[in-house]
């Protein structure tokens, strides 16, 4: 495993450099850029004595796209509220049976993690699971420096993802240098779903993922069941992380189910229930979350580019702390 994230790398880039030197008509250059503003209103309630009211941004973010003809796509994200580039990628497509993406992206994960853009999240916030299971894995933006390997074929999909194993350390090996300060090692990430073309809206998969033990030691795996046949969306998924960096393994177990339903055309109701166990050794330590809420869009054809949500939340806890909140997201996609 200690040269193959730089063996990868060099057949990347030697595939491209044959892919330009053997086309006869040089492709056209593409580009295009977007970006996300969602403002944000909160009101939250703990037990009768406190209180907070909040009004902010949640995600300000501007993209650039760019196309080298059909085979070669580039996409660039960056965070204006966090001074962050979140996604810097390069992906060449093969054939539908073969694509590799490179530098930093969101590789194979938790489904309801990044893998669902930010402007499409049902109600306000991602799953507290798929927070959490960021926070101990690829880390809090859910991406990661790596090389990916995907495709598809007849509805089933997979991804191969080798990261660094900690999505704030760029590693670059140098030519200067002997020695680097930096440990070998990779973490793994892969992901398989199917997607059957006679069950409209059906999707259903896993994912199973290793941690690089210089980094971040873990093994983590999630299993999930999407189906949105017209106007319902009913989502589940569970999802385990196992701790290996201390001196005992600590088990970590969520899930979420969704349940969500258009009454018109640009008003869609939403439901969810959660459950997050921190560590499934010890008992009473759950948190329990329920979301109900609804989501009105201005475009309806294209529901998400301006919509406003509206959530309220109740998070119990043990010990018993009943933590009451009320979301607004204000939301413009360009």
């Amino acid at each position: 495993m200690k040269h193959t994230g730089k063996f990868l790398v060099f057949l990347f880039i030697l595939f491209i450099f044959a892919g330009l030197t053997f086309s006869q008509n040089m492709p056209k250059l593409k580009t295009r850029v977007g970006g996300t503003v969602q403002s944000m209103l909160s009101f939250a309630q703990t037990n009768t004595d406190t209180n907070q009211v909040g009004i902010g941004l949640r995600r300000v973010r501007v993209r650039f796209y760019a196309s080298y003809g059909k085979r070669i796509k580039a996409f660039i994200q960056y965070s204006v509220k966090n001074s962050k580039i979140l996604d810097a990628r390069i992906t060449y497509m093969f054939s539908p049976y073969l694509n590799i993406r490179i530098g930093r992206f969101v590789g194979a994960g938790v489904k309801a993690g990044a893998l669902t853009s930010h402007t499409k999240i049902d109600i306000v916030e991602r799953p507290v699971s798929a927070q959490n299971w960021a926070k101990l894995t690829v880390g809090n933006d859910y991406r990661d420096y790596g090389i990916a390997f995907m495709g598809e074929a007849k509805g089933f999909h997979y991804n191969l993802t080798l990261q660094n194993g900690s999505g704030a350390e760029n590693v670059i090996a140098s030519h200067n240098s002997s020695a680097t300060t930096h440990k070998s090692g990779l973490a793994i990430s892969s992901m398989f779903s199917y997607t059957p073309k006679n069950i409209k809206g059906l999707d259903l998969g896993g994912y199973y993922g290793i941690g690089n033990k210089y980094y971040n030691s873990y093994n983590s795996y999630s299993a999930f069941l999407y189906y949105q046949p017209g106007p319902y969306k009913l989502k589940a998924e569970y999802i385990s992380v196992i701790d290996k960096n201390g001196p005992t393994n600590i088990t970590s177990i969520g899930y979420y189910l969704f349940g969500g339903y258009k009454i018109a055309k640009d008003i869609e109701l939403l439901a969810r229930y959660e459950k997050w166990n921190p560590d499934n050794n010890i008992n009473n330590d759950a948190t329990n979350i329920f979301t109900v809420g609804s989501a009105y869009s201005l475009f309806p054809t294209k529901w998400s580019a301006a919509k406003i949500t509206v959530a309220y939340v109740v998070r119990s806890e043990t010990p018993s702390v009943n933590n009451n909140i009320l979301y607004g997201m204000f939301q413009f996609v360009f």
